[in-house]
C-alpha cells in the first residue's frame, strides 16, 4: 500500500501490470485479476494509459480466461471479449509483434468452449 501511495499513477500502473503477470505465472489468478482491475480503475483517471504494445491486453486476456475457466460467472467471459477486440487492434497496427498473441488468445478461447480444431 505504501508503494502505491508514494508513486505517481504511471509507476503504480506499471507495478500493477508486472505484479499481475507474476501472479498469473504462479497461478494466483484471483490476485492477478484483482491487480488488472485495480489498474483499469486507476487508468480511468489518467489522460493516457500504459498500453505496452499490447502486452497489458494480452496478459489481461490470459488472466481473465483463467478466471473464466475457474468460475461460472459471465463477467469474466465478457472481459475476455473486450480484451480480444483490443488485441485485434494491436495486431492490425503491428502484426509481427501481436499476431501470435492474438492467435494464442483465440486458441485459449476455443479450448474453453470445447472446440478442438
Amino acid at each position: 500500500q505504501q508503494v502505491v501511495e508514494d508513486n505517481n499513477p504511471v509507476v503504480v500502473c506499471d507495478i500493477y501490470v508486472f505484479s499481475g503477470i507474476i501472479a498469473y505465472i504462479y497461478s494466483r489468478y484471483e490476485l492477478a485479476a484483482a491487480l488488472v482491475q485495480k489498474r483499469h480503475e486507476l487508468e480511468k483517471n489518467m489522460s493516457r494509459t500504459q498500453l505496452k504494445c499490447g502486452v497489458t491486453a494480452f496478459y489481461g486476456g490470459l488472466i481473465f480466461l483463467a478466471m473464466a475457466h475457474n468460475s461460472s460467472e459471465f463477467e469474466w467471459t465478457s472481459k475476455v471479449s473486450n480484451i480480444l477486440s483490443s488485441v485485434k487492434k494491436f495486431e492490425q497496427i503491428g502484426k509481427s509483434n501481436n499476431e501470435h498473441k492474438l492467435l494464442l488468445l483465440e486458441a485459449e478461447i476455443k479450448s474453453r468452449i470445447g472446440e478442438n480444431d
